[in-house]
């Protein structure tokens, strides 16, 4: 298990569960006890979404527990014990735990509501459209979305050819999504109106990972297209990008 800082980057290795070393000293160092914030997981886009809220909220006193998937560690004891269903990303603040990315988003852009970028609306209404966008990209967009990624991930680690019916059905399932994406974007800056939202910032690392699979995912799309250069080049996700090579799904040991 691997462990990070937001605040200074530096890596520590070698750490027990039951035992807490601090990983930094300064003038901001990073304390290692039950009140510091620690958000578990691995370079996969569920986590990316939960450490884009936290920099999109500017919040640096966090560490990262990295999670090798691939040695099994989500099925480990102390991890179940705290995510019974073994997946990623998990939130842990001080005695308080929390899976599903999305929950962790909306607690989180609640939590720090007064600090970084506005994310939820303003007004009742607002708020209601943000929860609406961020309901049908979990309704009508992951699924087909993560049936692509993994047929891509599963193809690269065991080195055989993609599943192209796979593909290309999942593929046309979301042209439906974008189809209704570019509708609303055409009145719209944004999924939930003029201002960027957390509905926004929920799509980014998944879109960033299909236009990996394949370039022209939804290039057809004139306004999903903008869309998505807006967002993916907001200062949050660039970092988001940088970490993603500090902490990744594939880790070497």
């Amino acid at each position: 298990m691997e462990r990070y800082c937001l605040d200074c980057r530096k890596l520590a290795v070698d750490f027990s569960v039951a035992r807490f070393t601090p990983l930094c000293q300064g003038s901001n160092p990073c304390s290692n006890t039950r009140e510091n914030m620690k958000l578990y997981g691995a370079g996969t886009a569920n986590v990316h979404r939960a450490l884009l809220v936290l920099f999109e909220k500017e919040v640096w006193d966090v560490e990262l527990v990295h999670v090798n998937l691939l040695a099994g560690e989500h099925m480990k004891p102390w991890y179940q014990a705290m995510q019974p269903f073994h997946q990623i990303p998990l939130l842990e603040d001080c005695d308080f735990r929390l899976y599903e990315s999305r929950a962790i988003i909306r607690y989180i852009a609640e939590k720090y509501e007064g600090q970084g970028a506005p994310l939820l609306g303003k007004t009742l209404k607002e708020r209601a459209l943000v929860n609406q966008w961020v309901e049908v990209e979990g309704q009508n967009f992951f699924a087909p979305y993560e049936a692509i990624s993994l047929e891509s991930f599963k193809a690269f680690y065991f080195k055989r050819p993609l599943d192209k019916q796979l593909i290309t059905s999942n593929f046309e399932k979301l042209e439906k999504v974008f189809n209704v994406y570019e509708a609303q974007l055409s009145r719209n800056k944004y999924l939930a109106g003029d201002h960027y939202s957390i509905a926004d910032l929920v799509h980014t690392p998944s879109l960033h990972r299909l236009k990996r699979v394949e370039v022209d995912a939804f290039a057809k799309w004139k306004h999903v297209t903008a869309w998505y250069e807006d967002i993916r080049s907001r200062p949050a996700f660039q970092k988001v990008l940088e970490w993603d090579s500090k902490w990744p799904f594939v880790k070497a040991e």
